[in-house]
């Protein structure tokens, strides 16, 4: 906006049109008909601005961009794109500086050119992971600008030979979370305060679980901040078409595809991309259409694994990195292959309905009805040990959802964020997902601390 700014008596005006399902464009959860005849698994579509926006002064050439691959177990590699002329951009240097995570001093540096990739040995690396979240603090300085950053060096890739497994760091780890469609109340796609972001991230190792699947939303960069710090796999969905999908909806959707990964990528947090979702919108891409949608994810980022279609018949077509299927209420057991590890995508949908706490008194449907929480979390237990069972050819699991959301009530919170067990039944739940990672570990101990390092609110 620099050409056009006054002195003083600027004003900013942004018109943004979003037809929801009316349109080609995918959309996600979002349908207008929610808001006069709300009900089933689609919700309030929102309108305006609904991530944050903010204004910054910048030098002439400034830092506009950063491209950090840390999928590495002792280096990270920045590539800074800087705004400005391309010839002047050339020729620029680039200071990289990496600062321990315990004394905040430095440990490393090195430089090298604008837009060109500048590798960074850690010393003594420390590793990224689910129970380790480690984050090392990275400054980017040129002669006119500087950026303050983070890292999290770790590897997420294929393993096993003929059983494939999801390797984080070399090791197996069995994902456990939930299906997360990050919708609030009040403010419907926006979170009404910081603390409401961080809190749905604590809730995940609050119950012991160690993953989300952030289900056809792309949420705002805090939100992952807080899943890089407190050690949260992300599954990154794509947003769908949800519903009448045409040829129309192809460009749209490769766009915010592309957009989704060079927005996100940086954070160590996200392990993997999820293409399609079921029957969304996959069949209106033509026969050559889903591969080369794959082919175009690798080539964005190499450095994750990608899940072609979530529970649906292009999942069949064996072209991504996941066997994913989805089963309601109980899990239906699914096998790797030797280019595949095996992911039940979906699965629950188990609802205790706490009244004072429906969207609309009534109105709650799950796919199983509990008549107490207590009774849903006894449900949800039993399923743990199915998965404790099948930990040996198994590798993740999605449970809906994390809260209700409007009609829908199969949280294990209220919309409203409340908790629905009691301390026990949380405990219960905690010890029940934790020992699916023990089983896989060869480990005897299960920890009975609810929520250990994570705050328990009921």
């Amino acid at each position: 906006v620099s050409d056009v700014l006054r002195p003083s008596g600027n004003e900013l005006l942004l018109f943004v049109f979003d037809p929801s399902e009316t349109g080609v464009q995918p959309h996600g959860k979002q349908f207008i008909h929610s808001i006069s005849s709300p009900g089933g698994d689609w919700y309030t579509p929102s309108s305006g601005i609904w991530q944050t926006v903010w204004m910054e002064r910048v030098p002439r050439r400034y830092i506009r961009r950063l491209k950090i691959d840390q999928a590495s177990t002792k280096a990270v590699t920045i590539t800074a794109e800087l705004a400005g002329d391309t010839a002047a951009q050339l020729a620029e240097r680039v200071g990289v500086i990496v600062y321990d995570p315990a004394s905040g001093q430095e440990i490393a540096a090195a430089d090298g050119l604008a837009g060109q990739a500048i590798e960074v040995q850690v010393p003594s690396p420390r590793m990224w992971s689910t129970e380790t979240p480690v984050l090392y603090d990275v400054r980017i300085r040129t002669g006119q600008d500087e950026v303050l950053s983070y890292f999290g060096l770790r590897t997420f890739a294929l393993g096993g030979g003929d059983k494939k497994r999801p390797l984080l760091n070399g090791n197996f780890t069995f994902l456990a979370g939930f299906l997360d469609q990050s919708f609030w109340p009040d403010g419907l796609y926006t979170a009404p305060s910081d603390e409401a972001l961080e809190y749905d991230i604590l809730a995940v190792g609050m119950f012991g679980l160690n993953m989300i699947r952030l289900h056809q939303k792309v949420n705002p960069e805090r939100w992952y901040y807080y899943t890089d710090r407190h050690g949260v796999a992300v599954f990154q969905d794509a947003p769908q078409k949800y519903g009448d999908a045409s040829a129309g909806t192809v460009p749209y959707f490769l766009s915010d595809l592309k957009a989704m990964i060079e927005g996100r990528r940086n954070h160590p947090s996200i392990l993997q991309w999820t293409v399609f979702n079921e029957a969304d919108c996959w069949e209106v891409f033509k026969p050559d259409g889903i591969k080369q949608t794959v082919d175009l994810v690798r080539s964005l980022d190499g450095t994750r694994l990608v899940d072609t279609d979530s529970g649906g018949d292009a999942n069949k077509l064996g072209l991504g990195d996941v066997n994913d299927i989805h089963s309601y209420p109980a899990p239906a057991d699914v096998t790797p292959s030797s280019t595949q590890y095996a992911m039940v995508g979906e699965f629950g949908g188990l609802g205790a309905f706490v009244s004072g706490k429906e969207w609309v008194a009534g109105k709650c449907f799950a796919y199983q009805t509990a008549k107490t929480p207590a009774e849903q979390a006894d449900l949800y237990i039993a399923i743990a040990k199915t998965f404790a069972s099948r930990a040996d050819h198994v590798s993740a699991a999605v449970y809906t959802q994390t809260t209700d959301v409007e009609f829908e009530c199969d949280g294990f919170l209220n919309y409203d964020r409340t908790n629905k067990f009691d301390v026990q039944q949380v405990a219960a739940i905690y010890t029940a997902n934790r020992a699916i990672q023990h089983v896989v570990a060869g480990r005897v101990a299960v920890e009975s601390d609810a929520g250990a390092g994570f705050p328990v609110v009921v």
